[in-house]
């Protein structure tokens, strides 16, 4: 008589001790590595994505305004965009968030690389705050041709001197900020020293203001807008809506202003320059125009006078 054996387990295909057990502590671990790879990955990512995400307003902010871009710098930039193709205004906007809103010296190639990639990430993204800098930044130096008060041919002592003087106190109709920046004459003589436009244009306001005396607005065309005041005379009857050329004389420096109409003598001759930009909360913002003037040093036109 055959004797049946009591079933027992079934033990399936590749179970056996020490092999594909759900419960084995290898594949616990590797599950777990895995899982924590994949969070500090996804971390990693949302940190990019928020490092990226740009507050709006930049072209609004202090550091914007300040326009501290050093001529050398900028102009190693400017190459760097033409040889490599890369959106100049895109490349700037990019290099000024980079280097917390200051451009003081060329940090060299690879740096530029990096701003670049950093430049094509912001427009990959659509990041309006980004391409509303870029546009801010063409605005106030897209279209500089020429430095403001031309060189005297017939006298090497009258030239101009001016320094940083952005949001000095100045105190005329109330306590305030000095917008613009003024240029000194070395011979303090009204209506000897012209002054010309810095770029082309259209005559945006003519006549007088009680705290700019006789003064001219030029929109340009990329939209910055330059305002050059205390002129002791026109160059000829303008006209709002006429059109300028880029190193066209406007006028001539003086000291009118701080009164009414053809009030003159409250302070030193002198031109004052003020740059404006337009923006989404802002009709008139004023940035910093002494590095623009610096860059624009080498373009100076001589006349005789």
């Amino acid at each position: 008589m055959k004797v049946r054996r009591r079933p027992g387990k079934r033990r399936l295909p590749g179970t056996a001790a020490g092999r594909g057990s759900l419960f084995c502590p290898a594949a616990w671990l590797l599950a777990i590595f895995c899982l924590a790879a994949l969070i500090i990955r996804g971390d990693a990512l949302l940190r990019r994505e928020a490092a990226y995400r740009l507050e709006p307003g930049q072209n609004e902010s202090q550091g914007f305004r300040a326009m501290a871009i050093l001529p050398e710098a900028y102009g190693k930039l400017c190459a760097y965009a033409r040889e490599t193709g890369a959106d100049q205004w895109q490349l700037l906007a990019a290099a000024m968030l980079a280097e917390d809103f200051a451009l003081e010296e060329w940090p060299g190639e690879e740096r530029a690389g990096e701003w670049e990639s950093l430049a094509q990430d912001y427009a990959r993204r659509g990041e309006e705050a980004f391409f509303d800098l870029a546009a801010s930044y063409q605005a106030v130096l897209g279209d500089i041709q020429y430095f403001p008060v031309p060189a005297s041919s017939l006298r090497e002592s009258a030239d101009v001197s001016y320094e940083n003087s952005w949001m000095f106190e100045r105190s005329f109709g109330g306590v305030r900020g000095h917008e613009g920046t003024d240029l000194m004459p070395e011979i303090a003589e009204a209506g000897l020293y012209p002054v010309v436009s810095m770029t082309s244009g259209t005559v945006e306001r003519i006549g007088w203001l009680e705290k700019g005396g006789y003064r001219v607005g030029v929109r340009s065309p990329s939209g910055g807008y330059f305002y050059y005041a205390h002129l002791s005379a026109y160059a000829e009857d303008f006209q709002e809506g006429d059109a300028v050329h880029a190193g066209q004389l406007l006028g001539y420096m003086g000291d009118t202003g701080y009164g009414e109409e053809g009030t003159t003598g409250q302070f030193a001759v002198h031109l004052h320059l003020g740059i404006y930009i337009q923006t989404s909360h802002y009709q008139e913002l004023s940035v910093n125009p002494y590095w623009v003037l610096k860059a624009a040093e080498p373009q100076r036109l001589t006349y005789k006078f």
